[in-house]
């Protein structure tokens, strides 16, 4: 069996970390959204092994990869020996909080619960999602989603709906560094989250992100994301942030036609500019 699927990429409407938990992770707070920036990856059943192939050649194809390890997981969940060929069209950019990898993982999981529609439970296949990654999870089902401890419990909301322009600086963040830095800062204020989900839950998303912020943003060393904002300000986005851990920022606009006219002047400012809309699944 082949099958060929899209992996969605995420950004955050905002992003709060809220506390070290009992496991010593950080937890978070953060509303999660897919949209139409996409890998594809196809998967191949049928021969015996587990390889791992991608367009590009810096990606690691061994059990580095949130893919390969996602679909090994899911054998050795399944108690079925490994037989499938995996090929990676990267398109989403890495090392810019848009959870390509854990994109590329979770339509590994899709793929593999289709051929194998009784190997493993929602329930199962959404606990091998989190031993992979903590986003994994949120890109298998995708959408709009309230996402809070790691990530990995999620609250539907009402959908969002807008064109969307990404633009990934030159720069790149390691998220180990981008949290290190929140853990050495001092004197750090937190966004109002009980007022962001209250119009959230609401579905009105233009109120919400007046008590968004993104805390990784706030300590951010990135330095055209000032630039960038005051860009797509200018041509009318009425939301703007940095996404994830960066350093990919993105602006909401009412009008795909305002969207395209500043990915054109922001285009040679940047490693690359996407503009796409917001989408109601994780994986197609």
């Amino acid at each position: 069996m082949e099958l060929r699927l899209k992996a969605y990429a995420k950004i955050n409407l905002t992003l709060d970390l809220t506390g070290i938990l009992p496991n010593k992770y950080h937890g978070i707070f953060t509303l999660m959204q897919s949209v139409g920036l996409f890998d594809t990856v196809t998967v191949k059943t049928g021969e015996k092994g587990l390889v791992l192939r991608c367009s590009e050649k810096y990606i690691p194809c061994d059990d580095r990869n949130t893919a390969f390890k996602a679909a090994r997981l899911f054998y050795e969940k399944a108690g079925i020996e490994p037989e499938c060929e995996i090929y990676i069209k990267k398109v989403i950019p890495s090392g810019a909080g848009l959870a390509g990898g854990s994109a590329d993982a979770a339509a590994v999981l899709k793929a593999l619960s289709m051929a194998y529609p009784s190997a493993l439970s929602h329930r199962e296949i959404m606990a091998v999602a989190f031993s992979v990654g903590a986003d994994v999870p949120f890109c298998y089902v995708g959408g709009t989603k309230l996402c809070q401890n790691i990530g990995e419990v999620m609250s539907a909301l009402p959908p969002l709906y807008s064109d969307v322009l990404i633009v990934k600086p030159y720069e790149r963040v390691s998220t180990k560094d981008a949290y290190q830095r929140f853990d050495t800062a001092e004197n750090i204020s937190h966004p109002d989250n009980d007022s962001f989900l209250f119009y959230a839950s609401q579905g009105d998303y233009k109120e919400a992100v007046k008590y968004a912020e993104n805390m990784f943003e706030t300590l951010s060393d990135v330095k055209s994301g000032k630039e960038i904002k005051e860009t797509m300000k200018s041509c009318g986005a009425w939301f703007s942030s940095m996404s994830g851990s960066g350093s990919a920022y993105y602006g909401l606009f009412d009008y795909p036609e305002d969207a395209k006219k500043c990915a054109e002047l922001l285009k040679n400012k940047a490693e690359s500019v996407f503009v796409c809309k917001t989408k109601s699944k994780g994986i197609e």
